[in-house]
């Protein structure tokens, strides 16, 4: 099949094809370079007269700008160099402190049988010193019921809320 497609009586060439080659802007004559920059300026200058244009309307209707001028001192290449090694120095200890741990990572792992999560020091605290029930066997799942109900089948047993 060609990629001539009829399509009524007019003909269609190159539909759907891919873009293989976006040819590069690299001026060879000095003539060239100055078209270039002059087309750069070109857009400049627009987008200069775009952020103008929209500073006027929002001075107009009282609103908020989006372009907030720039106070502060920019960073130098010197304390950009510092802030990132500083960065890189914290991600790489992380690393290292990470890799020479002996401890398995994430979430429950090592623990048999879904076993309960270890216990705050506020309920180590109240299971030390709070009131002793012992609740005999046969009342299995007798502290998870309503206040009411174990109320009813044994008074002394009962908690209180």
């Amino acid at each position: 099949m060609s990629s001539f497609f009829n399509l009524g009586k007019k003909t269609v060439s190159g539909v759907g094809q891919a873009i293989n080659k976006v040819k590069t802007n690299v001026p060879k004559t000095e003539l060239q370079k100055k078209i270039r920059d002059l087309k750069i300026a070109t857009q400049k200058s627009k987008a200069g007269k775009a952020k103008l244009d929209q500073t006027i309307f929002e001075l107009k209707n009282n609103k908020d700008f989006t372009f907030k001028s720039n106070k502060g001192k920019s960073e130098s290449n010197k304390e950009a160099y510092k802030r990132i090694q500083g960065e890189n120095t914290k991600v790489l200890k992380g690393m290292l402190d990470k890799a020479t741990e002996k401890k398995a990572g994430g979430g429950r792992i090592g623990r048999k049988f879904g076993s309960p999560k270890p216990k705050t020091n506020v309920e180590k605290i109240k299971e030390t010193f709070g009131s002793k029930k012992n609740v005999p066997s046969k009342l299995k799942g007798f502290s998870k019921l309503p206040e009411a109900v174990q109320q009813k089948m044994n008074k002394k047993l009962a908690r209180k809320v």
